[in-house]
């Protein structure tokens, strides 16, 4: 039996000097229950304080506490990316990636302690009022966002369909501050658009990376592909990111070379992300970015741009070059936690610092999304509301000729022609990845 237990502590002994050795050579904290017993203690005994003291207006709940210590925690760590879900917010953030909430239909942030606009979504409240990537929103319903987490901006920004929520908004470009009222909607996310804008050059449009669209593009790039397209128009702008696996798959479908991205987490240790399954390389491609480009957007910007897959054409990115892990917690509630740091295939880390564009081309001053869609892209849908909108235009002309003297047919013709111009203003990026695709081709022709 002495033996036995001589052989147990020697044992112990070379297990405890090895764990110690491993923890010095990468540095890593100790953790659990026994070793944060001082912490929790403290944290315990400021709960009691407050029960035993505390006067206010409401009764006192532990569990509300708990979530304030939390929160006090996840703020702590300066990282606008890392928050605290409770259970109400966590079930919030399942619909958004899920892709069906109520509320105005854009992704905010806090930059500098303002909440600011990341990127409108397409076809939403917010993306039709003409909010813009880095718009400051000074308040919600004349209450200041200073003062409030990322979640509570969230909250109040969200609610009932068809009720009005009014921001006011700074957008520094032009030194200004203004009112926005917008009427959220049950906001239904088409994540992938795509169409032929002419026979030879195909545009698809993915608004952000949620679950599942990896399929949707390869499906409208098959599609596309069997409409004979010679040239693709994929356009990023304006989306604001999501899954790093979606990242991944949609980046394969047009790169045929490795890495996808490089990942390095707080020990240092780095993790390859390879290109996997089917790559469609036959046709140029242009790739549009601008600063609502984000996170997601930015790995496939990046893999494309560094294996000179395509050409990034446009405004800079927004500059979110780090990963986060939704963690769970025991009661419903959940941590959303920066977890590391990605690099594009070159090495290159882009957080705070964006991906510049191959041709830098500024959006048009009067460029605004024309009813919830780029201009120049309509898909069946929108082309059946022109069709319906044509035909009440030629029942107009048709009356004037009834009315009106040639001299004058002639002349309202015209002004409808400009009215219709005027109404849809030109889509200035678009139009350069167009020519650009057009070039390429007759270059390629004349080879």
């Amino acid at each position: 039996m002495k033996k036995i237990l001589l052989i147990f502590i020697m044992l112990f002994m070379v297990t405890s000097l090895y764990t110690k050795n491993v923890s010095e050579e990468v540095n890593v904290p100790t953790i659990g229950f026994m070793n944060n017993l001082t912490e929790l203690k403290e944290i315990s005994d400021i709960m009691d304080v407050i029960i035993l003291n505390f006067v206010g207006e409401k009764d006192i709940d532990k569990k509300e506490l708990l979530h304030g210590a939390i929160k006090g925690m996840m703020d702590s760590l300066d990282d606008p990316h890392s928050v605290y879900f409770p259970e109400k917010e966590m079930k919030s953030f399942s619909e958004d990636m899920k892709g069906e909430y109520a509320g105005v239909g854009m992704v905010v942030t806090k930059k500098d302690n303002y909440l600011t606009v990341v990127s409108p979504i397409d076809e939403t409240p917010a993306y039709k009022a003409g909010m813009k990537p880095n718009d400051k929103i000074i308040s919600i319903e004349d209450v200041s966002t200073f003062d409030l987490t990322l979640e509570q901006c969230v909250e109040k920004l969200k609610g009932k369909p068809n009720t009005k929520v009014k921001i006011n908004v700074l957008r520094e470009e032009r030194n200004e501050r203004f009112d926005v009222e917008l009427v959220r909607s049950l906001i239904k996310l088409k994540y992938v658009k795509h169409s032929m804008i002419d026979n030879e050059i195909g545009y698809i449009k993915l608004t952000q990376f949620s679950e599942n669209v990896g399929k949707d593009v390869q499906k409208s790039l098959d599609e596309l592909v069997g409409k004979n397209m010679k040239g693709l128009v994929f356009d990023l702008r304006y989306n604001p990111g999501g899954s790093l696996k979606e990242a991944i798959d949609i980046s394969s479908l047009f790169v045929d070379k490795n890495p996808i991205v490089t990942v390095k987490d707080r020990s240092n240790t780095v993790e390859k992300y390879d290109r996997k399954g089917k790559a469609y390389t036959g046709f140029p491609l242009v790739v549009l970015i601008n600063g609502g480009s984000a996170s997601a957007s930015e790995i496939v910007s990046g893999a494309i741009k560094d294996h000179k897959r395509g050409l990034l054409v446009g405004e800079k990115t927004f500059g979110k070059g780090s990963v986060q892990n939704l963690v769970p917690l025991n009661d419903g509630d959940a941590l959303k936690l920066t977890i590391a740091k990605y690099y594009t295939p070159s090495g290159e880390s882009i957080h705070k610092k964006g991906i510049e564009p191959d041709i830098y081309v500024k959006e048009s001053s009067n460029f605004i999304p024309f009813d919830g869609t780029i201009t120049n892209i309509v898909s069946e849908e929108t082309d059946k509301k022109s069709d319906k909108k044509d035909n009440v235009n030629k029942k107009k002309i048709e009356k004037n000729k009834v009315d009106k003297s040639e001299e004058n047919k002639e002349k309202t013709v015209q002004e409808e022609n400009t009215e219709n111009k005027i109404n849809k203003p030109e889509d200035i990026q678009l139009n350069t990845a167009i020519n650009i695709l057009k070039g390429i081709l007759i270059h390629n022709n004349n080879k």
